[in-house]
Order: C-alpha cells, then structure tokens, then sequence
C-alpha cells in the first residue's frame, strides 16, 4: 500500500484522452493506494460546485467517490484554475479540502505540500491574479452570477493566461529559490512537493547546512504526468503514472 500524490491533470472535456487516462489511473490505485493527494488543479477550470454537471465531471467524482469508498483517503487542494471547488464536491467524493500550503508526517519526516503558484514570485502579475481570486468576497460575487456568465468569465480567464504564457519567459514562470528557501524555513522542513510549474523534477539542496529536497509534479495536459508514490518503506518515487 502506499500514498500518492498527483497535481496539474486539468481535467477538461476538450482533452478526452487525458480524462480517460486519469480515470484509467484511478480505478488502477484503489486497491494499492491509502491515501491520494491532489495537489491543485485538478480541473482545468471550475465554476462552483453547481457547476460540475455541465463541465462533465461526473465521471470524476464517480470515480473519486469509489476511491473513497475503497477506504483511500482522498485529499484535495486548490490549484490557480479550480480555487472555486467547494464543499458540496468534498462531500460528494468522500474527501477533505486542505489548505495551501499543509504540513503532513512522512515516514517521520514533515513535509509540506503545496500547489507551488505562490513560489512563483518573480511573476508579479501572477501573483496579483492570486490576490484577486483568492479573495472571499470575489469568490463570493462570482458564485452568485449565473452558472453561463461564470463560465464564460472561466473561458476568457483560460484564453488570458495561455495568451500570457506565450509571452512569458520560463524563468519567470518557475518558481523563486529564494521564496521555496523562505518557506521550507518558516515550516521548519527539509522536504517540499509540490505542482504547477510543469516541470517534474527532483531538485537537491542545502538549507542551514542540510540536504533539503523539492519534488515537482507533472502536468497531464502536455504528457508530463509524473505523480509520486511513496511505498510503505517511506521511499519517495517520482515517476509517470503506471495503469
């Protein structure tokens, strides 16, 4: 049995093969899996929970709902395009909405989870979007627009940000070593996992003189679908996801 950890499949209808994969995925975990993380953005875009029927994610929290039935703890997180998830897709899963970032107990060692947006610091612009969607009273005034306004506004938001990241250098849009330092510090941990930058990698250092590690997950969109598992003997293994 083991834990997993996965980030970034932007599930959409628009990309059928990667919603089928990660369906495929998930009835393959349910007998090894104690525990799955989803370390934001899971959708490529979220309405509100009203919502999920008409973006055609049943098949999602069917399957996600199983899991839990299945006895694995399923754990969520927002990402940047699915901060509006709520309590009524928790419910209907079976799972737990955790905040960004959460600490969590690894074979004796804390780790700290994150989606890995709020590292990006060199992207100021970015960092302003978060500012404004994360708020409660803009997440509020969006929710009581009607579902098709929503979604249109959703729309215009994802063509924004893949017109941006055409224009975008990749040093700016990975995160910044001196954030991930500061925050690895504040926590008090030598050992990060986290999404968003679509880079999957594992990434040695120092902190204070000690070996410190910084896991990146893969985006499923762009057949980078790195997920981690951690086996019972509390190795940590990033490598594409297995069906």
């Amino acid at each position: 049995m083991g834990i997993y950890f996965l980030s970034d499949t932007h599930l959409s209808s628009n990309q059928p093969a990667v919603y089928d994969k990660f369906l495929r995925y998930l009835r393959s975990i349910r007998k090894k899996a104690d525990e799955l993380y989803i370390l934001g953005d899971l959708f490529d875009y979220w309405i509100g929970d009203d919502g999920s029927t008409l973006l055609g994610h049943s098949p999602t929290i069917e399957a996600l709902a199983e899991l839990s039935d299945a006895g694995v703890q399923v754990s969520v997180m927002h990402g940047n395009r699915d901060f509006l998830i709520g309590p009524e897709f928790i419910a209907e899963i079976g799972g737990t909405l955790i905040p960004d970032p959460t600490t969590i107990e690894l074979n004796g060692q804390t780790v700290l989870l994150m989606h890995g947006d709020s590292l990006c610091t060199d992207d100021v612009e970015h960092q302003r979007y978060r500012e404004v969607v994360l708020s409660p009273q803009w997440q509020e005034s969006i929710l009581k627009l009607p579902i098709s306004e929503r979604l249109n506004r959703a729309l215009d938001m994802r063509a924004t940000s893949e017109k941006n990241k055409q224009v975008k250098s990749q040093r700016l849009m990975d995160v910044n070593q001196q954030s991930v330092l500061q925050t690895m510090k504040q926590f008090g941990v030598k050992i990060l996992i986290h999404g968003h930058t679509h880079r999957p990698q594992i990434h040695h250092f120092e902190i204070d003189g000690c070996e410190a590690t910084r896991y990146v997950l893969g985006d499923w969109g762009r057949n980078n679908d790195a997920v981690i598992v951690v086996n019972s003997e509390g190795t940590i293994n990033l490598h594409h996801a297995e069906i």
